[in-house]
């Protein structure tokens, strides 16, 4: 093998049916850069769409780019490649895991595993630099997360990271995901797709290093970054109370720069409390104070139960609040939790018209009810689809009885623990996520997906044009608004249209949420990409043409971070915090880090060319699947179509009044053909062209596509 920087330059095959374990050199994929650019021409090539998504020969493709492992900060990412069970049209969906167990994968020596066929009995894949084996996980087989996990790594040592599947993911229900012990999990399904193959979890100790082309370059880039870009969380830019350094703060006092004078880790060990203090933009050595992410999603009274503040290898941000929730234990329930996103956000659905009761501090009510819900559904593997399974399970509890049996019957509605519901107890949430998981009861469909339950309850598509508050599906697909219209006006329906998931897409909320003044921000955004590009809160304006070109850049610049492998939370570095910059950051930032890192030579406009290949990829790959099963040709109708209520929400109000975010039809039609044109895909089916997929090197795709009489 030639000698390469960045990359580890082998690829590792498991066939879960005959127990084969195989490398091979990794460089012609290389072009694709890695994680999900890599697994994207593996998939296609080796997995077509035909298969079912639980077919023997289906793959599921662990994928890490050349970032993760270098020391770039804000890189220890992996990307998880795999057929979607769940959402219309079954087609190609990616999980996105943080923590720790992806650059062990590079340390161990390889830029991805490919794994194929199904175990006959529970196993896990157990990987130590080139020693690697297929071990009995019978033991663990019915266990949750955390007692697996701890198990694994009984078996092979405190050096290994975990990751392991939960009774969701064994019990093949589609809302799963696989999970560390610290809160990191990789979702949309993967849990299913392992359980399938009965791969229970995967262990990882790397001994390697990842080579480095310039080495003092990656240092000086980092100190640059480090003293001049990043933020807080999301990379917002204004602290979310005034610190004497910052010329602003954010005006509601809320946002993802959270640390302030203060505001304190409270519950640590020694019972010292922790001050974050201020952290000024160019004292590196305060970074990790920054982001109280406890505090944004509860507020104050957070702070009486959190630990510290963790995060992913490489990382400065900390963004994973460590908590010990007491008052759970009166319930015989976990107290430790550790989570940075949705499922620490939304178990109080799972209490409609109940008014909580503060456990032990004033205002902790709703805290202590949604870090039982995140424990109980890391340790059971449940996902929560950006907040759909959350939703639909609100709408279903908040049905009158009697409707509610026509949907599971009268035994199964009445062996559910009501009072517990009507008391605020914790365990009532605990038990329902239990029967979810275990596949127990008619209810439990709601953790096969939206689109399962309609199927099951006899529900109609116009079912997800309602605008009734427990709806956020922006089209008609079974996944929902992720930083949408709402955050981002036509741009942000633009870019949820692109995936067979919710978008994972924050390089515009990273902007619209970090509390700088929106003359500051508006500036920084038209300066980047075009006058007209960004609107006011609440105050919308007709679609342009540099809207439709961000949402493009949105769409190809997560590609890249999901192949190379950056965290899309933190990058690109839009905005600084330094005044001096006039809070301008450095998009070309990345690119001089791919170079520095790989020795070859990459500007920005080259990263955007790569994104734009990856989706024309994926692109191709759904039509493919929505013409298997959906037996229809057309994108633009059958995928991109979106749902009524993103349009006739808030009737006190016409499109583009100032003071709601409702989007106009035909409007949004032409934002449609602008985007379509723009990409090179034919306007009438949202489909790439013969001429676009040759331009960029996939002829094969496009004489697949004739062929099947799709283009």
């Amino acid at each position: 093998m030639a000698e390469t920087f960045g990359w580890a330059g082998k690829l590792l095959r498991v066939d879960l049916s005959t127990g084969s374990i195989t490398t091979e050199d990794s460089a012609k994929y290389q072009e694709y850069i890695g994680g999900m650019g890599m697994a994207y021409r593996i998939m296609y090539d080796e997995a077509p769409m035909d298969l079912d998504p639980y077919d023997e020969k289906a793959l599921v493709i662990f994928g890490v780019g050349p970032l993760t492992g270098s020391g770039v900060p804000c890189s220890g990412r992996m990307n998880i490649t795999f057929r979607s069970t769940w959402s219309k049209g079954h087609s190609i969906v990616d999980a996105h895991m943080g923590g720790h167990i992806g650059p062990q994968l590079k340390y161990a020596g390889y830029d991805g595993i490919v794994v194929t066929g199904i175990s006959a009995k529970p196993v896990y894949l157990k990987i130590e630099d080139d020693k690697v084996s297929l071990e009995d996980a019978s033991a663990v087989w019915g266990k949750g997360t955390f007692e697996s996990n701890a198990w694994l790594i009984e078996q092979t040592g405190r050096e290994f990271e975990a990751a392991s599947i939960g009774p969701a993911g064994e019990n093949l229900m589609d809302y799963s995901t696989l999970n560390t012990s610290f809160g990191n999990a990789g979702g949309a399904g993967v849990g299913a797709a392992l359980g399938n193959k009965k791969l229970k979890g995967i262990v990882i100790r790397g001994t390697g290093t990842v080579k480095v082309a310039d080495p003092k370059k990656v240092l000086e880039l980092s100190s640059y970054m480090m003293g001049n870009l990043i933020g807080g969380n999301n990379n917002h830019n204004v602290p979310a109370l005034p610190q004497s350094w910052a010329e602003f703060s954010a005006v509601s006092g809320k946002n993802r720069w959270s640390g302030a004078p203060g505001r304190v880790w409270g519950h640590t060990p020694d019972g010292e409390e922790i001050d974050a203090g201020e952290q000024p933009y160019n004292d590196i050595n305060k970074i990790a104070y920054r982001c109280l992410k406890g505090v944004f999603d509860f507020g104050e009274v957070a702070s009486n139960y959190i630990i510290k503040s963790g995060g992913c290898q490489s990382c400065p941000i900390r963004c994973y609040t460590q908590y010990e929730i007491d008052p759970l234990a009166e319930y015989d329930l976990p107290i430790h939790n550790s989570n940075t996103c949705m499922p620490v956000l939304y178990g109080n659905y799972a209490y409609p018209g109940v008014e909580l009761k503060d456990f032990k501090y004033e205002g902790d009510a709703k805290m202590v009810i949604n870090l039982a819900w995140s424990h109980a559904v890391d340790d059971m593997g449940l996902w929560d689809n950006y907040g759909n399974i959350n939703r639909d399970l609100k709408w279903f509890l908040s049905l009158p009885r009697e409707e509610a049996v026509g949907y599971i019957g009268e035994e199964e509605y009445d062996s559910l623990p009501w009072d517990w519901m009507h008391d605020g107890d914790p365990r009532w949430e605990v038990e329902i996520i239990r029967r979810l998981a275990m596949g127990e009861g008619k209810l439990s469909v709601i953790a096969k997906g939206t689109l399962a339950m309609m199927e099951a309850f006899g529900l109609p598509k116009e079912w997800l044009d309602r605008a009734d508050g427990t709806n956020s599906n922006l089209m008609y697909c079974g996944f929902p608004n992720h930083h949408g219209p709402a955050e981002a006006w036509q741009t942000g329906m633009l870019y949820n249209m692109f995936y067979n998931r919710d978008c994972m897409i924050h390089e515009i909320v990273c902007e619209t949420g970090s509390g700088a003044p929106y003359e500051v921000t508006k500036k920084v955004m038209e300066d980047f990409f075009g006058e007209g590009c960004y609107d006011k809160s609440k105050a919308y304006t007709p679609i342009n043409e540099n809207k439709v070109k961000l949402a493009i850049y949105c769409a190809a610049d997560k590609n890249f971070h999901d192949s190379s492998t950056l965290c899309n939370w933190m990058w690109p570095m839009t905005q600084s915090p330094s005044k001096e910059r006039d809070y301008h950051g450095d998009l070309d930032l990345q690119a001089d880090f791919m170079t520095a890192v790989t020795g070859k030579t990459y500007t920005q406009d080259d990263l955007q060319e790569f994104g734009k290949k990856i989706l024309h990829m994926l692109r191709v790959m759904t039509a493919i699947s929505f013409k298997l099963n959906c037996d229809s040709a057309n994108l633009r109708t059958e995928h991109d179509a979106i749902t009524g209520w993103v349009f006739d929400k808030e009737p006190d109000f016409k499109p583009f009044e100032e003071g709601t975010t409702k989007l106009d039809r035909e409007d949004m039609k032409k934002a449609m053909d602008m985007m379509y044109t723009e990409l090179g895909w034919d306007v009438e089916t949202g489909i790439p062209t013969a001429e676009t997929l040759k331009a960029y090197g996939l002829e094969d795709m496009a004489k697949d596509l004739a062929d099947r009489g799709i283009i």
